[in-house]
This record gives C-alpha cells, structure tokens and sequence, in this order.
C-alpha cells in the first residue's frame, strides 16, 4: 500500500529538494548576521527586473518597502522575478523564488515554503518582514491558482498548454 506522504512527497519533489538545498546552505550560517548576508547576496543574484513590469498590479501589498512581483506562465510551468527596493526583502523574495519559480501550478498552490522555519527565518524576522515574506508567498499562490483555474478550463473545453 502506498502511503499518502509518499506519493505527495513525489509530485513535489523538486518543490522538497530546493527546499533542502536551502537548508542546507543556511546550514552553513552561524549566526543571525551571516544568513542575512545569505538571503542579500540571493537578492543581488536576481536578474534585471523588466521596467514594464512596475505596475500597481504587481506590487506585494504588506511588505516593509515597495516590491514588485512578475509572473510568467510558460509551458505549463510558472516563472516569478521580482524587485525591492530594500536589500533584505529582494533577497527574501529571492528565496522563494528559488523554490517555486519553474513549477507547475499545482506544486506552488500545494507545498508551502517549510523551509522558513527550519532554517530560523521565522524568529528572526521583524513582523513586518514575516508579513511581507508571507504576503509575496500568498500572491505566488494566488498566481498558480489562477492557472490552475485556467487550464481546468481549458481542459473543459479541450483546450492545450500555451
């Protein structure tokens, strides 16, 4: 008999191993100010965000300082970039977007970012920033579930993958 856990824990298992090299890269920060340095130089890895995409709609509301969040779906698959102006919250966004860009849908709306916790982001956060950090993950969901939305659609009426 095949366990529940088990057969979730294949269809996100890229979802789950991002989120263990995560781990594991954090692993190596002894303290505090060493995994900020982490999650801003991860921020400062993010590529160029598109002008044209500084629009109202793409704004992350609740974060500490203005951020922009792109979503693209290509293929099946959903693509986030993002930009702040604050160094931090690039480079938790940049966390994120290291698990989930390049996922299906599916995997965004149903594997939620444990990794925060268990690499000690969860209690050195100020709560503004845990706000916004769950406020930017609240919309990459919102994002796949419109697809999902969409494609369910789609599949109604017979439709494909763009």
């Amino acid at each position: 008999m095949v366990h529940f856990w088990y057969i979730l824990s294949m269809e996100f298992a890229s979802c789950l191993k991002s989120q263990s090299e995560l781990k594991d890269l954090f692993s190596a920060c002894s303290s505090q100010e060493m995994r900020y340095q982490k999650i801003i130089e991860m921020g400062r890895c993010l590529p160029p965000f598109d002008a044209a995409a500084r629009l109202p709609s793409n704004l992350i509301p609740g974060c500490q300082s203005i951020m922009h969040l792109e979503t693209r779906y290509e293929k099946g698959l959903l693509y986030f970039n993002a930009d702040s102006e604050a160094l931090i919250s690039k480079g938790l966004a940049a966390l994120l977007i290291y698990v989930y860009s390049g996922e299906e849908p599916a995997v965004i709306a149903e594997c939620p970012p444990s990794f925060i916790a268990e690499i000690g982001l969860t209690a050195s956060l100020s709560p503004s920033r845990s706000s916004g950090l769950a406020s930017l993950y609240h919309r990459m969901r919102q994002e796949s579930l419109k697809f999902l939305v969409v494609q369910a659609a789609d599949d109604g009426r017979g439709g494909h993958d763009s």
